[in-house]
């Protein structure tokens, strides 16, 4: 199915950028460069509305007991007596037992599929149509980011913006979303995974539970202790580690749609493409309509903050069951 989403009208826009400015206060400005610079723009705005590798098969080696069988023979069919046709069996299960898995919804390890369809996007009622999509379980973790660094394939510029609320590199937080990265950065890590970004009409679809058209990830009931957050008593000073929180996932089982980090997408919320459009609240958030599906946040791209992070998404392989 293809995906698209209708083009938001000039008016559409200039409302967009009009909502934007609940998150100024919560990011802050923009980190200074390590030269003691001005940051690289303004701090960012929302609207007002509202991340396992395939298991390796090990074998011990042994001394063999018996003569191994001839060449086309199983151990079964070489003893007398043996059976032929529950060696050939054997052989079967022996050569089904080797073949490389193949998933059964044709994603990745450690993704999710996400069935594709039509709805009505956000406040600004945007006709949007979304084809099947896979999409990481959870957020990228500080742990995944810094191996992408070591392959020299991600950079970690800037890579501890924020400071309580830094993860890379800081024991103890390796499992926590990968934080203070910038749009280029998040890009290049899904791209490094053979993944991509989502866009911001995949995102909100998968989050509302597709045609379920969901509030909340998990569905229609108040935030309480689905998510990691800032609400019911609880105030954060950093995020917390990925898939936390089982009771917030969507109907596919993907964590984290809701708080603990903001995640990046492509798709630009401005007239000039300066900024992007980011996803899911974050632990600072405590009121309930900021964790909302359907509430999107802007920032400039080159921004980078403590609260937002990375989730990629990926098409189906073309031979999964559909």
């Amino acid at each position: 199915m293809r995906s698209h989403t209708t083009p938001l009208a000039a008016p559409s826009l200039f409302l967009a950028a009009a909502a934007c400015g609940a998150l100024t206060a919560a990011c802050g400005a923009s980190p200074a460069a390590p030269d003691g610079s001005p940051p690289a723009g303004p701090a960012p705005a929302a609207h007002a509305a509202p991340e396992g590798a395939a298991a390796g098969v090990g074998a011990a080696a042994g001394v063999p007991t018996a003569a191994a069988p001839e060449p086309g023979r199983t151990a079964a069919s070489a003893q007398p007596g043996g059976d032929p046709t529950a060696a050939q069996a054997g052989d079967a299960s022996a050569t089904a037992s080797t073949a490389p898995a193949t998933p059964a919804d044709g994603c990745p390890d450690g993704m999710a599929r996400v069935p594709g369809g039509s709805f009505v996007m956000g406040p600004l009622k945007v006709k949007a149509t979304v084809g099947d999509l896979c999409m990481d379980r959870t957020e990228v973790t500080a742990a995944s980011y810094a191996a992408c660094v070591k392959a020299g394939k991600c950079t970690d510029t800037l890579a501890n913006c924020a400071k309580e609320a830094s993860t890379y590199g800081v024991a103890g937080k390796e499992e926590q979303p990968m934080v203070c990265v910038d749009f280029a950065q998040a890009q290049a890590y899904c791209a490094a995974q053979a993944k991509r970004l989502p866009r911001d009409d995949e995102w909100e679809w998968a989050a509302r539970g597709g045609e379920e058209a969901r509030p909340y990830p998990w569905g229609g009931e108040a935030p309480k202790d689905q998510l990691c957050w800032s609400g019911g008593g609880a105030v954060r000073k950093t995020a917390c580690d990925v898939g936390s929180f089982p009771a917030g996932a969507n109907p596919q089982g993907i964590q984290d749609l809701a708080g603990n980090v903001f995640e990046w997408t492509t798709s630009a919320n401005d007239g000039n493409g300066k900024m992007r459009v980011a996803r899911g609240g974050s632990w600072r958030d405590g009121i309930p309509p900021l964790v909302r599906t359907a509430r999107p946040g802007g920032f400039e791209v080159t921004y980078r903050c403590g609260f937002l992070g990375i989730r990629c998404v990926t098409e189906p392989a073309a031979t999964a069951a559909k």
